[in-house]
């Protein structure tokens, strides 16, 4: 009798614990079914050369093909205003959207994405390390292997309307004593505050002065979030951040945070739709 009586309360404790798994699963999936997923994508550099292939370098045809799946399974890219717009009820996002973001601002982004995104009507958010365009811009060197944009070739993009210019630091993409724009141990607060927003404002400045519109979004350098950063990246304006986590974005009408945005890195060696599989539905 007493193994029977054990038996019948194992059971009704498997049951208790079944049902609950299964409330929880459906107000999950409910929750969810109230956002909408936004996969993003994260590109950094475009080479013909095989040698130069690897984790952030890929060949322009794997670019093109990318974007044919992407258009192929129905999504639509969209820009990180358009996201703000979607919350100010400005903007009706696209039933399926994505977004295509390139970092550290290569010259291979003008060269081969930016003509791909123009034949397929795609757009990208585009973010640079103000040195490196300075840099590009005060000297002649367009070697497509290692060379960044200059700011007249910023100006063309912008005016095609395809591409969205982002904050990528001015001078912080570097993992020496300081790991990007993360605070130093050691460092104060108030110390921390003054840099990052000279050097984010140098940036912003420029690109202002260039293009007549202020970023609204900012890309962590190597996807190092760091929490000392949150009121300053709000406090200059920006309404949305980037990191590298890998993982869908949901997005919520009733929660409009846009900040550390999760993207997946596209590395060579997969197919689009190996990349892809998991990604997109």
């Amino acid at each position: 009798m007493i193994i029977k009586a054990k038996r019948f309360y194992i059971l009704i404790i498997s049951l208790f614990i079944i049902a609950s798994s299964l409330l929880i699963s459906a107000d999950s999936k409910e929750n969810l079914s109230n956002k909408i997923e936004l996969p993003i994508i994260m590109y950094h550099h475009i080479s013909k050369k095989y040698s130069a292939l690897g984790d952030y370098v890929i060949t322009p045809e794997q670019f093109e093909n990318d974007l044919k799946l992407i258009k192929d399974k129905g999504y639509e890219t969209i820009t990180s205003q358009n996201l703000i717009d979607y919350f100010d009820g400005k903007f009706d996002l696209p039933e399926k959207p994505i977004m295509i973001t390139f970092d550290d601002g290569y010259l291979s982004f003008y060269e081969y994405a930016y003509p791909l995104l123009q034949k397929y009507n795609m757009k990208a958010v585009f973010s640079i390390i103000g040195k490196y365009t300075d840099l590009y811009s005060s000297c002649n060197d367009r070697n497509i292997n290692y060379a960044h944009v200059t700011w007249d070739d910023i100006k063309e993009m912008i005016k095609s309307g395809i591409v969205e210019m982002a904050n990528h630091t001015y001078d912080l993409h570097t993992l020496n004593d300081r790991k990007g724009s993360t605070i130093k141990s050691g460092e104060s607060a108030d110390c921390y505050k003054i840099m990052l927003a000279s050097d984010l404002k140098t940036v912003q400045n420029k690109l202002k002065e260039v293009t007549k519109i202020t970023p609204v979004a900012f890309i962590y350098p190597f996807g190092r979030v760091c929490k000392q950063s949150y009121s300053i990246i709000e406090e200059m304006g920006f309404k949305v951040s980037f990191g590298c986590e890998e993982k869908i974005n949901f997005i919520d009408k009733e929660n409009p945070n846009l900040y550390k945005l999760k993207r997946f890195n596209r590395a060579h060696g997969k197919s689009s739709e190996l990349f892809f599989k998991n990604i997109l539905c």
